[in-house]
Formats: structure tokens, sequence, C-alpha cells
């Protein structure tokens, strides 16, 4: 999937489009994992606007983790140690 900036998106947040949400067991966590190295835990939020191929996250969240807008990520549930 692509995550891409979003500014109206808060900090610690992702919003995710409800049937990818459901489709990967996503309920309150996600985690954002970028080429294996880069990885972000967020906050899991359903909404209609965002396309199904896409998550968004705040600017300053992509920011600090170094990632790129319309990065390509694997996005699922947090995996348990």
């Amino acid at each position: 999937m692509r995550v891409r900036k979003k500014d109206q998106v808060k900090d610690g947040e992702a919003r995710l489009n409800p049937a990818v949400a459901e489709e990967l067991g996503v309920s309150s966590v996600l985690e954002v994992v970028i080429a294996g190295k880069r990885k972000m835990l967020l906050a899991a939020k359903s909404g209609d606007e965002v396309p199904p191929g896409e998550v968004w996250a705040s600017s300053e969240d992509m920011e600090r983790a170094g990632v790129a807008d319309n990065s390509i990520a694997t996005i699922r549930s947090p995996q348990q140690p």
C-alpha cells in the first residue's frame, strides 16, 4: 500500500479505508513497515474518504520516521513479541 502525508491527520494516528482495515484485521493500532527497516506504530482510524490502496499518516510522524510521501509500505496489525 502507499503511505501518504496528510496534514489533516493528527500526530500518532493513521487513517485507512474501513474495508481494508477489516480485511487486514486492524482494529485500534496498525504497524507501517517500509523496506523491512523503518517501522511506525500508529492508532488506526477508519475513513471512507481514504482510497483502498492508501494509508494516510501525519506529516510529522512520517518526517520523524524518515518516510517519504507516497512510499510503498507493508500495513499490518502489530506483531506480538
